[in-house]
């Protein structure tokens, strides 16, 4: 397989501020890549803004709502006017709420759907024109298992993951003629504070350096047609 190469090369992660997102921005912040990272608290980007800077690397911290257009088309023009064009983007925002259909409120329903589908449309969306100009970018969805298996008391979830898949099977149709690459990244149960104080095995999960690992691995591989969709599960199975 073909190497790329990280340095230098602008990556904007969303939800980067704890959890896999911290865990992507500093694997990839360590191959040379200039991290953009975004969330909605701007304390917990700074703080890995400021890890990745310690350790010699180059980061930006940017507040930004994936649900609401105008805080993301704020950042990438921000972004492209400062320091350049984004040439990979981590849609990796999201929220799970749990809990029987019954139960579900409509709001929760429609924070998942907003953050998990609309949040990647809308930064795809945002940074696809400049990418088919320079006929290259890479774009990978943090799908989840989810988005394929079906599992209790996840319904918004599962359906919010479900559409994403979807966005992210016909994005690449769209994209692949432009010379662009998106890879639909499927990760299992996964150690990290989205499972709040839901009554799950923590010892059965992966921990967020392994799913970061991937994303570098997928990034760093030239080879895109075995790149495209990438299934990560817990050595012990899923949940």
């Amino acid at each position: 397989m073909s190497q790329l190469d990280l340095k230098g090369r602008i990556v904007w992660v969303t939800g980067s501020g704890r959890g896999i997102g911290r865990a992507i921005a500093l694997s990839l912040a360590a191959h040379g890549a200039h991290l953009v990272l975004s969330a909605r608290t701007i304390s917990d980007i700074e703080a890995v803004a400021q890890e990745i800077t310690n350790q010699g690397g180059q980061a930006v911290a940017m507040p930004c709502d994936v649900r609401h257009p105008d805080q993301v088309k704020r950042v990438v023009v921000a972004v492209e006017r400062t320091h350049g064009p984004i040439e990979v983007l981590v849609n990796n925002a999201g929220v799970a709420i749990f809990g029987k259909i019954v139960d579900t409120s409509e709001s929760d329903w429609d924070l998942m759907m907003e953050t998990n589908v609309k949040g990647a449309f809308l930064c795809s969306q945002a940074v696809l024109p400049g990418m088919i100009e320079r006929k290259s970018g890479h774009i990978i969805n943090m799908v989840s298992v989810a988005g394929r298996t079906p599992y209790y008391n996840n319904a918004g979830y599962c359906a919010s993951k479900y559409g994403l898949l979807g966005f992210t099977d016909v994005l690449r149709m769209e994209a692949r003629k432009h010379g662009i690459r998106v890879t639909s990244l499927m990760p299992g149960a996964t150690d990290t504070l989205i499972w709040g104080d839901a009554d799950v095995d923590n010892t059965r999960m992966m921990p967020a350096d392994e799913i970061a690992q991937a994303v570098t691995a997928i990034l760093l591989t030239g080879e895109s047609a075995m790149m495209e969709e990438v299934v990560i599960r817990p050595l012990g199975g899923d949940l």
